[in-house]
């Protein structure tokens, strides 16, 4: 594998790494959450910067359930700011908002946005489609309160690491279809995008960092478990309806993840059917490279930060 080598130490050098994913996700997918809460408590809370209000909401659904939100925004709000609804990683089994803290406040900072991170339900307990119920919850609280946020409503944005991308792209074909909630732009990090797992990436990395072909067996396992068959059409994204009339979308591939082949097959069928996508394939890259301080992780920080500042003139 072509791993950058400053991203190979970094990745040696991580207590991250150390969490055995593979077997836990097979044998006992929720030590995966405690796991990674042990460490984030050693690891201790990212302070809050003085210029940012952070909070927790909790808010209804039409669901019959609650969902926790993760509220990110400057402090001083002089115009409506764009809102980008984010979705964390995790195989749809663990993660948090909280995980993202480091990565979020900088840019909230940087880029002058409102962020507000999606807490959805996790599987094994919660199959599909309940994180996509979740998912058009928020989408919806966040176009009705959008002005009490401090945010235009017409300047919505989604954005999804890894399974929070594959539950993104769910978001954007359901919402097309039903809700029609306005969408500029979606920006969609490394997803998982088929449970096929045939690609020849997947093959050829299959035992690389971070993302192993055993560990997507699993993952997939877990999510579509459920007997519910409401939205079955819209769980996996490569195996959509249509791929007609999405909003503009960048992806974000990593070169030696297993992940990246199935992803560049969403992006042709979205091609296909005459959509907008940008595509910045990171070289020497692993599946979630961008949480390993690095020269990569850097200039991809930049780049990111330079597209979220440009949400202000659309």
């Amino acid at each position: 594998m072509n791993i950058d080598k400053e991203l190979l130490l970094a990745l040696m050098m991580s207590a991250w790494t150390q969490i055995p994913y593979d077997s836990l996700l097979e044998f006992n997918p929720q030590k995966i959450r405690v796991e990674e809460e042990q460490l984030m408590r050693l690891e201790g809370q990212v302070t809050i910067p003085t210029d940012l209000e952070v909070y927790n909401k909790e808010i209804s659904t039409s669901y019959n359930t609650s969902l926790g939100l993760r509220i990110y925004k400057p402090k001083v709000i002089d115009r409506p700011l764009p809102i980008v609804l984010f979705f964390h990683g995790g195989a749809f089994i663990f993660g948090s908002p909280e995980q993202y803290d480091f990565q979020l406040f900088d840019l909230v900072r940087e880029a002058q946005i409102i962020v507000v991170s999606v807490d959805y339900r996790l599987a094994p307990e919660y199959p599909f489609p309940a994180a996509l119920e979740d998912s058009i919850s928020a989408l919806q609280y966040v176009y009705k309160y959008a002005e009490t946020l401090g945010g235009n409503k017409q300047n919505i944005s989604v954005m999804g690491s890894s399974a929070g991308g594959t539950i993104a792209l769910s978001l954007l074909h359901l919402n097309r279809d039903s809700d029609k909630i306005p969408i500029t732009n979606a920006f969609i990090l490394y997803p998982p995008t088929s449970d096929k797992l045939d690609t020849l990436s997947m093959q050829t990395y299959a035992n690389a960092p971070m993302q192993s072909k055993h560990s997507a067996t699993y993952m997939w396992k877990h999510y579509l478990s459920g007997n519910e068959t409401k939205w079955r059409e819209y769980a996996i994204p490569n195996q959509m309806n249509d791929y007609e009339n999405l909003p503009p979308m960048t992806f974000i591939l990593a070169e030696c993840d297993p992940l990246i082949d199935e992803a560049k097959e969403y992006i042709k069928l979205v091609q296909q059917s005459a959509g907008e996508i940008e595509v910045k394939e990171i070289k020497g890259a692993v599946h979630t490279f961008d949480f390993f301080e690095c020269t990569i992780t850097k200039d991809f920080t930049q780049y990111k930060m330079d597209y979220f500042k440009k949400l202000h003139s659309m």
